[in-house]
């Protein structure tokens, strides 16, 4: 069985998208959330200099910019107005490209990302993606989201444990299926190294240096002529 497996910030996108949905979010429900720009910038800076993890900080964005509890309906608008705008402005051209080469192979497409399920789905979806595999928040009783992260967040070693768990449920013996992997970040290395075949996404030197002591492979998806038609 050959399966594709895409991270999607930086990968299939070309920008991050966590902090341009918080952003979108509280621009179209709360716009003078958006003075809270600064704080999100030294909370990011705070990360950088490892003073707390991803989790706590995704929560606070999420909680700074999205409040507690999210109403179903608006937030269910606004997902898909964000998805469709990433999906029609916002892929790589050589991701798209590659999507259409494992496509037409024949492989199974899953997407693998840290980025929150409530819109990572919808991308994905668009996309035409099998499967997605993502960070998921907590729902209360009445079904409104939280900005608290049910588990972990989907990043570095727990991304390969999600992904082992979809393989697990889907009933997919690992040495039965052919599995490439795509990252642009060298935190995505419990996955290359997991996958038959591991590229690097527009790397960095320093990814550029793991990928080739590793053997991983590297892929320009800034511009589709980059971008074998064939995996």
């Amino acid at each position: 069985m050959n399966i594709a497996i895409y991270d999607l910030d930086k990968t299939l996108t070309r920008r991050p998208t966590f902090t341009r949905f918080l952003l979108y979010y509280a621009r179209r429900t709360a716009p003078f959330r958006l003075a809270l720009l600064p704080i999100w910038i030294m909370a990011m800076v705070g990360y950088k200099l490892r003073l707390y993890g991803r989790k706590p900080l995704k929560q606070f964005g999420a909680h700074m910019f999205m409040g507690r509890e999210i109403c179903p309906a608006r937030m269910a608008e606004i997902t898909a107005s964000f998805s469709d705008n990433v999906f029609s402005q916002g892929l790589q051209p050589g991701a798209v490209a590659r999507l259409h080469a494992d496509r037409a192979r024949g492989a199974s497409l899953v997407l693998a990302t840290a980025a929150p399920e409530f819109y990572a789905q919808l991308i994905g979806d668009l996309a035409g993606f099998h499967a997605v595999i993502a960070t998921r928040h907590i729902l209360t009783p009445s079904g409104a989201l939280t900005h608290q992260i049910d588990g972990e967040n989907c990043y570095a070693g727990e991304k390969l444990r999600r992904v082992e768990e979809w393989l697990s449920q889907q009933a997919i013996d690992r040495k039965d299926a052919h599995i490439v992997f795509y990252s642009d970040d060298i935190s995505d290395s419990p996955t290359l190294d997991f996958a038959d075949e591991g590229y690097a996404v527009n790397p960095s030197k320093k990814f550029a240096e793991a990928a080739a002591k590793a053997n991983w492979g590297v892929l320009n998806f800034r511009h589709a002529e980059d971008v074998p038609h064939t995996p």
